[in-house]
């Protein structure tokens, strides 16, 4: 009987024994399930991504308005009384003293060649009306040599009389236009160089259509 006490007493020691020591044993945490499918970026990663698109400013979209605000910028060429060659000189060098060198190029690129275009269209008109006169004067000649008739010759004379002076008024017109754009390019062209503004693209044409200088 004293035995089997004993060895009973021991079972339940040991039995109390391994219950207490594995309540003070530490359990590892479990691992958190996961709530990413692995698409989905880091919080790091999203703030970056949003500082950088942020930062990026939209680029501005030029208008036509714009352009005529460009164009716009120097005074008009005058076409009738006194030339204003200076006068559009020292609004080039007063643009400069306010813009960056781009913009100052923009703005006399930008009333250059809006003159360049009626010089070009006044050259061109020229060219076609003398040709165009000319081929007229040799046909009708020959018409009227070979077809004999006076009457038909001598209203065809007097047709191109008149369309001769109206031929004349346009030359004439067109070759004002084209001495006051010149005369005026020339003298901005070498005033700006007081500035320090030289352009290569700034080529002034010659009546024949073809040479620029």
């Amino acid at each position: 009987m004293g035995f089997g006490w004993n060895l009973l007493r021991a079972f339940v020691f040991a039995l109390l024994l391994s219950v207490s020591v594995a309540q003070q044993s530490p359990v590892a945490p479990s691992s958190p399930e996961p709530t990413s499918t692995g698409s989905e970026q880091s919080l790091g990663a999203v703030a970056r991504n949003s500082k950088k698109q942020t930062s990026v400013r939209a680029k501005k979209v030029i208008t036509e308005e714009d352009m005529d605000a460009t164009a716009n910028a120097l005074p008009r060429l005058r076409m009738e009384g006194a030339e204003n060659g200076d006068e559009i000189i020292a609004a080039i060098g007063k643009y400069k003293e306010s813009h960056t060198p781009a913009e100052t190029e923009a703005a006399v690129q930008a009333w250059y060649e809006r003159y360049d275009e009626d010089l070009a269209a006044a050259i061109q008109e020229n060219l076609v009306v003398n040709t165009l006169r000319e081929e007229n004067n040799s046909n009708g000649y020959e018409l009227c040599r070979q077809g004999g008739d006076y009457q038909s010759c001598e209203n065809r004379r007097r047709a191109e009389y008149i369309g001769a002076r109206h031929d004349q008024y346009t030359i004439s017109r067109n070759t004002a236009l084209e001495t006051r754009i010149q005369h005026v390019f020339m003298k901005v062209r070498g005033g700006i160089m007081r500035y320090n503004l030289h352009y290569d693209w700034f080529k002034i044409r010659t009546t024949n259509g073809i040479d620029v200088f």
